[in-house]
């Protein structure tokens, strides 16, 4: 048996050494599309200037494309079909006008990415990579940020974060992505022109009304850089005080605050550690001070927050658990979950 001289060094200089990682900034930018999975899903797609996208798939440029051939990244949705917008709302759409078919948007982005990489190199070429048996996939959420002098060559990068909200403008409603930052600014944007404002401006056209979450029926809506509709019937929508909570907790997490949800999972493992009545009451309060639409990650993806409603409102709360419905629908044993009940 020969032995590998080489192979036995390496592994002596692996053991040996000091383990090392770099991160590499990769440049994109966002635009919107739809997600075709069953209904279609209003999304942002990453795009990034070594040829990858993010489409709720992140492998390289040649399977983006694949992604858009086959329908699931969309760029148009038929009328009577329904837009499906996370953490704002469902509606129907009807008269419909759209920008791009397939070959054109694909034609768009490539434009785009020339535009981040004039010369196109260090294009990326997606490898499964398997550890020990399992795939690993990558994340390729952007990270939002705006320079802090554009001037300067290397810039200090102020991180941002964003929802979706509705911008009327004379008789249209434009779905706009407000973008809130670490410096308490506000930008405005899938308009023509991004528009800037403090969070202070951004109340104050809350209450004019000009900025909203809930639409008349048969509003014009404007997707800027994909198309319009007509809105029809509301299937949910969030209102518009549970996202300007949701918009504090942005700014609470980017200038390393805790937020609501981390101040009531705090407060459900306190009481959990000492179920006193005063613990429990202040679970309530940290609780209903969370915006209604993000209860529900307070838990794990399994309960959600079922158990914390259990300890606040009781025990009847378990029926609305999902598992618990399909099981009592089945004729089967009913799951349970155990909470301690509080100290008299």
């Amino acid at each position: 048996m020969k032995f590998n001289f080489f192979k036995s060094r390496k592994d002596k200089l692996m053991q040996s050494g000091t383990r090392v990682y770099r991160k590499q900034i990769i440049e994109g930018v966002s635009i919107p599309a739809f997600i075709h999975n069953d209904s279609y899903f209003f999304t942002d797609l990453d795009v990034y200037e070594d040829g990858r996208v993010n489409c709720w798939n992140f492998e390289d440029f040649e399977h983006f494309k694949e992604d858009v051939r086959r329908g699931w990244v969309a760029l148009s949705i038929p009328d009577n079909k329904n837009i499906s917008i996370h953490g704002l709302g469902e509606w129907s759409i009807d008269n419909a006008s759209w920008i791009f078919n397939r070959e054109s948007f694909i034609e768009y982005v490539t434009s785009l990415i020339r535009e981040l990489n004039p010369h196109m190199e260090n294009i990326f070429k997606y490898r499964q990579k398997v550890v020990k048996g399992t795939r690993v996939g990558e994340l390729g959420t952007g990270l939002i940020y705006k320079p802090d002098n554009p001037k300067d060559i290397f810039p200090k990068r102020i991180e941002g974060n964003s929802t979706n909200l509705f911008y009327r403008l004379k008789n249209e409603y434009y779905l706009v992505k407000v973008t809130v930052f670490a410096d308490l600014t506000v930008s405005l944007n899938r308009l023509e022109k991004p528009v800037a404002l403090t969070l202070a401006e951004l109340e104050e056209l809350v209450d004019k009304k000009i900025i909203l979450t809930e639409l008349p029926q048969n509003a014009r809506v404007c997707i800027y850089g994909l198309g319009s509709f007509d809105i029809g019937e509301c299937g949910y929508v969030v209102t518009i005080g549970e996202i300007l909570s949701q918009i504090k907790d942005m700014l609470r997490e980017l200038r390393g605050e805790p937020t609501s949800s981390h101040i009531c999972i705090q407060a459900y493992k306190n009481y959990v550690e000492n179920p006193t009545v005063e613990n429990k009451e202040h679970l309530k309060i940290s609780y209903e001070n969370v915006p209604e639409h993000e209860r529900m990650y307070l838990g794990d993806m399994d309960t959600k927050d079922i158990p914390i409603r259990m300890i606040i409102y009781g025990e009847q709360e378990i029926e609305n658990w999902s598992h618990y419905r399909v099981a009592k629908l089945q004729g089967k044993k009913l799951p349970e979950i155990r909470i301690p009940k509080p100290d008299q």
